[in-house]
C-alpha cells in the first residue's frame, strides 16, 4: 500500500502524511482540530481563560506532527508564520482597529492569537493544499474569511472592534487578500523547495 497520503503534483507541497490512511483522513483531522483550536482560543478568550486555547491548540499541533512525514519543515514553517502572524496582528491593534479586553500588554497581541497563526499554517500545506499556485482564489478566500474569523471574534467578545465594524472588516479584508496568498507562497517555498535530509549525513 502506498504510504503517502496524496501524490505531489506539480506545484503542490510533497509534505506526506505519515500513515497509510485514505487520501481524506488526514486533511479532514487537520481542519476539524484546527476548528476545534479556533474556538478554544475564543472560547478561553471570553472567559477570561487565554491558557485554554493555548493548551487546546497546542495539543492539536502535536497531533498534526505526529501525523506529517516532514516534520521539521512543517515545524519550521509553522514557528515562521506564528512569528509573522504575532507581528501583524500587534501592528493592527496598535493602529487602532481592534483592541483586546483583559489583555495587559498594549504593545502585543494575546499569546492564544499566536498559537490560532501556528494552527492556521498548520493547514495550508494539508486541507487548504489545494489552494497551491492558486493566488487569486487564495486572495478571495482570504477576503471573506480572515475578516468573518474577526467579527466572530468580536461577536464573542475575545477582541472588540474600536471603529465601526463596517471599516475594520474592510481594513482586514485588504489586509487579508494578501495575507493568504503570501503564506501559501512562503509554505511552497519553505517545503517544496526544502532540500531533502540525507539520513547517511551525506
Amino acid at each position: 500500500m502506498d504510504e503517502t497520503l496524496w501524490r505531489r503534483e506539480p506545484g503542490v507541497s510533497r509534505l506526506k502524511s505519515a500513515h497509510p490512511w485514505p487520501p481524506m483522513v488526514h486533511p479532514f483531522i487537520n481542519i476539524a482540530s484546527f476548528y476545534l483550536g479556533w474556538f478554544a482560543c475564543l472560547l478561553g478568550a471570553t472567559r477570561n481563560m487565554p491558557w485554554l486555547g493555548v493548551l487546546v491548540m497546542a495539543a492539536v499541533l502535536v497531533l498534526h506532527l505526529a501525523l506529517t512525514e516532514n516534520r521539521i519543515q512543517e515545524l519550521r514553517f509553522i514557528l515562521v508564520t506564528g512569528l509573522l502572524g504575532t507581528c501583524l496582528d500587534s501592528l493592527l491593534m496598535l493602529s487602532g482597529l481592534y483592541t483586546f479586553p483583559n489583555h495587559a500588554l498594549a504593545w502585543l497581541c494575546p499569546v492564544w492569537l499566536t498559537t490560532l497563526w501556528m494552527g492556521f499554517a498548520s493547514t495550508l500545506n494539508h486541507a487548504m493544499r489545494w489552494l497551491h499556485g492558486r493566488y487569486g482564489l487564495a486572495s478571495f478566500f482570504g477576503a471573506l474569511g480572515g475578516p468573518l474569523s474577526y467579527y466572530a471574534g468580536d461577536r464573542l467578545g475575545a477582541l472588540t472592534f474600536v471603529p465601526a465594524a463596517g471599516v475594520t472588516l474592510t481594513a482586514l479584508a485588504l489586509v487579508w487578500s494578501l495575507v493568504v496568498p503570501g503564506l501559501l507562497w512562503l509554505a511552497h517555498t519553505m517545503t517544496l523547495r526544502s532540500p531533502p535530509v540525507n539520513p547517511a549525513g551525506r
